[in-house]
């Protein structure tokens, strides 16, 4: 008898949105950050630092992702490559990437606030980059300078 395939937890299914199963992206990010601290600290830096760091990756790259994913959840279905992501398949709906990505905001947020002002500052306008870099893909020939731009400016 053929047993019917049990649906993914919806906590599987965010991480997968915050596309946190792919430690890739989050370690592009964080190896810099890491890397300049660790220098500029001569290899002890504050381990509040080092933790802002790490969770800070986690929750913009995060937001980044859920973001991307709601400007392409209509495209993406299209694409190989990109169509079993969750809200191109609909396994999550609008609302929950959209409470997903407030929430990745909110973190990180709060985590810059741990910061000094100017690295506050940063973070923050890094946000408008972060929320617009989807439609940079569909206008701009060269997204990857907005892109770099987004994760350049927190860092």
């Amino acid at each position: 008898m053929l047993s019917e395939q049990q649906p993914e937890p919806t906590w599987q299914t965010v991480i997968r949105l915050l596309r946190w199963d792919k430690p890739a992206g989050r370690l592009i990010l964080m190896i810099p950050a890491l890397w300049a601290v660790f220098l500029a600290a001569r290899g002890r830096p504050p381990v509040l630092l080092v933790a802002v760091i790490v969770l800070g990756t986690l929750a913009t790259s995060g937001a980044g992702c859920a973001i991307n994913d709601l400007w392409d959840r209509d495209i993406d279905p299209q694409v190989e490559r990109t169509r079993t992501r969750p809200l191109a398949s609909r396994t999550l709906s609008v609302r929950v990437g959209v409470v997903v990505a407030l929430a990745a905001l909110a973190c990180a947020g709060i985590l810059a606030l741990c910061l000094n002002p100017l690295s506050f500052g940063l973070c923050v306008a890094a946000v408008p980059v972060i929320v617009f870099y989807p439609s940079a893909k569909r206008i701009f020939p060269v997204p990857q300078l907005v892109l770099s731009i987004a994760w350049g400016l927190p860092c």
